[in-house]
């Protein structure tokens, strides 16, 4: 058994010369290179119109295929379905089809079409919970959908869908949620995290912000040597504070950057008021 497959690109209510491919089941050598030759300078082509579901779940969308050139009478399959003599499909769903054209030779023509739908039934609801950590943000937003058919996925900013309609450890802000059908409809909202006043033991000067000052900017020379201030202990350092959030996020430390990691935890620390812990 040989098969081979021919690509068209659809566009609605245009005609489409596409490469012209054979179909065929048990066909000796000799017969391919007979009827190979036959399709070659085919002018076989098709154009389509669509008429979309009209809500979420309908299965009211037609495709009608125009068409022309080749050898009549023709034969038409979606989605890999029994050829049929009717160039109309009706009671569709949302989705996208598959479409192949064949003709009385057996020369065909590939190409695609996506039914939509009109209107959604849809309805998104979104719950978030604040961020009570700054170090290791802990938000959550829960999307809770209406409506729609099957299974439903939901997507975050531009991340990947997802099945699950919790997205947890999320810090301060504004985010954007989607969630899609199986009917590939859309509904979408957006949810903000807050954050209540930050706890001092979330980041701990001792053990987070002291070690990464000392490393990178309490150098013998930079800000423990010839620069002012002096940052070698905890109330230079929280005498400066503001300044050094402010540094770590322009030009500071000379010759390169903190992580984000480090950004964050000095950030938390200075917000939270600099306490000495």
């Amino acid at each position: 058994m040989i098969n081979s497959v021919g690509m068209a690109v659809i566009h609605k209510n245009s005609w489409i010369i596409a490469s012209i491919v054979l179909l065929w089941s048990s066909c000796t050598y000799d017969h391919f290179n007979e009827l190979s030759s036959a399709c070659t300078g085919s002018s076989l082509s098709f154009g389509i119109s669509v008429t979309d579901a009209s809500r979420c779940g309908a299965s009211d969308g037609n495709i009608t295929i125009a068409t022309k050139g080749g050898v009549k009478n023709y034969s038409f399959s979606i989605n890999g379905s029994t050829y049929q003599p009717d160039s109309v499909y009706h009671n569709l769903t949302a989705g996208s089809y598959s479409i192949v054209v064949k003709d009385a030779k057996g020369c065909s023509v590939t190409g695609s079409a996506s039914v939509n739908n009109t209107s959604s039934s849809l309805q998104l609801s979104l719950i978030s919970t604040a961020n009570s950590g700054c170090a290791k943000p802990t938000g959550t937003i829960t999307a809770t959908v209406s409506g729609g058919q099957g299974t439903l996925q939901y997507q975050l900013n531009n991340g990947p869908l997802q099945t699950s309609n919790v997205f947890t450890g999320l810090a301060t802000g504004t985010y954007s949620i989607m969630a899609v059908d199986q009917s590939n409809c859309t509904v979408s909202g957006t949810a903000t995290i807050v954050s209540p006043p930050i706890l001092s033991s979330d980041v701990s000067f001792t053990m987070d912000v002291n070690p990464i000052i000392t490393a990178n900017c309490a150098t013998s020379s930079c800000h423990n040597g010839n620069r002012r201030p002096t940052l070698n202990s905890y109330s230079t350092i929280s005498a400066n504070a503001p300044s050094i959030l402010n540094a770590i996020n322009s030009n500071m430390p000379p010759g390169g950057h903190l992580s984000t990691d480090q950004i964050r935890l000095i950030t938390c620390w200075v917000n939270a008021g600099a306490p000495n812990n």
